[in-house]
């Protein structure tokens, strides 16, 4: 099978996936950082209840509290330096649908949610490569 019939015929929940580490909207910017450093993990979930409310990546950290232009502080509550509404991977998705959004919109990590919306995790572009680089190890 070639590369194009492979990604366009193979669900995404056979890349695999991290476990999602999830915070309240009202967690401050300040303890999410800290979490995603002792949990060595690029982005979080921002969550009430079962409803996704948005994701906080490393990118965000960056921009929207570090930067010179910052628009939050690390006081702030998560859900002010979030961004909302994620873009969202389903697990029952073909690999080519995952790999243009995470193309299209620049992502490095996407919510993976399962066929009836419930949360299941986190992918990462970095995570998808490596699965495809072992199914097409000799090319």
């Amino acid at each position: 099978m070639d590369f194009r019939a492979y990604i366009e015929t193979q669900q995404v929940q056979r890349v695999g996936h991290r476990r999602p580490v999830v915070v309240a909207p009202d967690t401050s910017i300040g303890d999410t950082a800290a979490l995603m450093r002792r949990r060595t993990v690029g982005c979080v979930l921002v969550a009430e209840g079962d409803s996704l409310r948005g994701i906080f990546t490393e990118r965000d950290l960056l921009r929207k509290v570090l930067s010179q232009a910052g628009e939050v502080s690390m006081t702030d509550p998560v859900s002010d330096g979030m961004t909302p509404d994620p873009v969202v991977t389903h697990t029952n998705e073909a690999l080519e649908l995952l790999l243009r959004r995470m193309h299209e919109g620049g992502f490095r990590h996407l919510p993976l949610l399962d066929p009836e919306d419930r949360v299941v995790g986190t992918i990462s572009l970095k995570r998808v490569i490596a699965f495809l680089a072992d199914q097409f190890a000799e090319a």
